[in-house]
């Protein structure tokens, strides 16, 4: 670690610093999720209607990521970095004296664009800056303090809203905006080689994905508040279906893709599949698990926080060893293990009772947080790795598209199991506590999503990272 400390150069530590004030800010988000009832009750609104401003948010940051990112291979990584810093800070102040719910939304697809940006070409930025034998310590320093964005937000957002309303949310972050502006605009450098960039995309390309992409996520999110069988919901299935088919199309005959997959010795599709795949079982922590420890074990709300608490704090520890560990043991072998642990965490969770101890799903979370961590960096350090220079926003914005579709999957899917599966237990005739084993069955389905992402990362063991 010392050797990784004096051998990069002031500009590579530079590139960190605004890289990781980038995703600290996109994790700050967190608190929107606190403040959502008193956002609700200030504009008159239901609770389904100002949902909506996490839908708007996360289908359309996760939708155009890599479009973002390959935009930003040809105008160039600090300029459009500094772009979405400039984009997300005018969101949130905007939203945060916003008067209007219509506004708000709108606002929060302009915060998307500076949350793609942001999200894209962070690991971009400190990919190129840093030699790649300590491209994994730099990525995993990066997602550590990125996830401490995370902590902040977990332990101040409630206080905020309590004290001074939902908008202080949004304008409390203003003066941390303006510092990482300022400092990337002073202190971050283009790169030499600049003037080398690509020609930009294809656009017809870059609609079709974000069509797509976006249909699918909002399909993914509408279909469990209105039914999967709602005209809504197919017509989006539709659209994504041609948005994604349209997409495929156009890269295969543009001679300016987005992706380059042959550049890439055919790690990046296996790579981002077990992203993909991994997210959506470990993911199920998030939404599921808080019912089940308070509803079902009866914790009051302070305890589920701390345990939420310790897990994030698992995941930005574990983040630097991970990038650690795979710039030693190649990043696919680091990924590997980091599955193991996180399968072994799920198949440990499957078996609470609601008469289990707290510590007892602490100790699942830790390992949970921490295959996080370790997955997160290791991930990274294969997909930056694979990239060629010049399409460094691409990768960037790719790994980031895998993690939102494995996020939103997860959510669609694995919540839709674990209904299906408590209405299939109420109805047996022997009862039996309908939700606890619902909640098992579900972390089992998820264990085995998680040893397909393990199994489909051994595939990348001999080739080229």
């Amino acid at each position: 670690m010392l050797t990784f400390v004096r051998s990069a150069p002031s500009s590579a530590w530079v590139a960190l610093v605004a890289a990781a004030s980038g995703v600290f800010l996109t994790s700050l988000d967190i608190t929107v999720n606190v403040a959502l009832p008193e956002i609700a009750d200030s504009f008159g609104a239901e609770a389904s209607a100002v949902q909506w401003i996490i839908i708007l948010y996360v289908g359309a940051s996760a939708a155009m990521q890599l479009a973002l990112g390959a935009a930003a291979d040809a105008a160039g990584l600090k300029r459009m970095y500094v772009f979405g810093l400039a984009a997300y800070t005018a969101a949130v102040v905007a939203i945060g004296l916003s008067n209007d719910l219509g506004v708000v939304f709108g606002l929060r697809t302009l915060q998307a664009v500076g949350n793609g940006l942001l999200m894209a070409l962070s690991p971009a930025l400190v990919t190129r800056a840093f030699p790649a034998e300590f491209r994994g310590r730099a990525l995993g320093a990066t997602a550590a303090l990125g996830t401490m964005g995370m902590v902040a937000g977990s332990l101040g957002g409630g206080a905020l809203v309590d004290a001074f309303g939902w908008r202080s949310i949004f304008l409390a972050r203003a003066p941390i905006c303006a510092a990482a502006i300022f400092f990337s605009v002073a202190f971050l450098r283009a790169p030499s080689d600049s003037r080398a960039r690509r020609s930009a995309p294809d656009m017809r390309g870059a609609a079709a994905q974000f069509v797509g992409v976006g249909s699918l996520i909002l399909a993914l999110s509408l279909g469990g508040r209105i039914g999967w069988a709602d005209w809504r919901v197919a017509a989006l299935g539709v659209a994504s279906a041609a948005g994604l088919w349209a997409f495929f199309a156009v890269e295969r005959r543009s001679e300016r893709p987005f992706l380059r997959l042959s550049d890439t010795g055919g790690v990046l599709p296996i790579a981002l599949a077990v992203t993909a795949l991994a997210y959506l079982g470990m993911f199920v922590n998030w939404f599921i698990l808080p019912f089940f420890v308070v509803d079902g074990m009866g914790a009051s709300a302070s305890a589920w926080g701390g345990l939420l608490l310790m897990m994030t704090l698992a995941t930005a520890l574990a983040a630097p060893l991970g990038g650690w560990l795979s710039d030693r043991w190649r990043p696919a072998r680091s990924m590997s293990g980091a599955l193991a642990i996180g399968c072994a965490a799920l198949l440990w969770m499957s078996g609470l009772e609601p008469d289990s101890a707290i510590w007892e799903v602490a100790v699942g979370l830790l390992a949970s947080g921490a295959a996080t961590g370790l997955f997160q960096s290791a991930s990274a350090n294969l997909i930056m790795g694979t990239m060629p220079r010049d399409r460094l926003g691409a990768g960037g914005g790719a790994m980031g598209l895998a993690r939102g579709l494995g996020t939103a999957l997860s959510v669609a899917i694995m919540g839709a199991a674990f209904a299906a599966l408590e209405s299939a237990r109420a109805a047996q005739p022997s009862g039996g506590d309908a939700f606890a084993s619902a909640f098992q069955d579900t972390y089992r389905i998820a264990a085995l999503i998680c040893a397909a992402a393990l199994a489909a990362s051994f595939a990348l063991w001999r080739r080229r990272e």
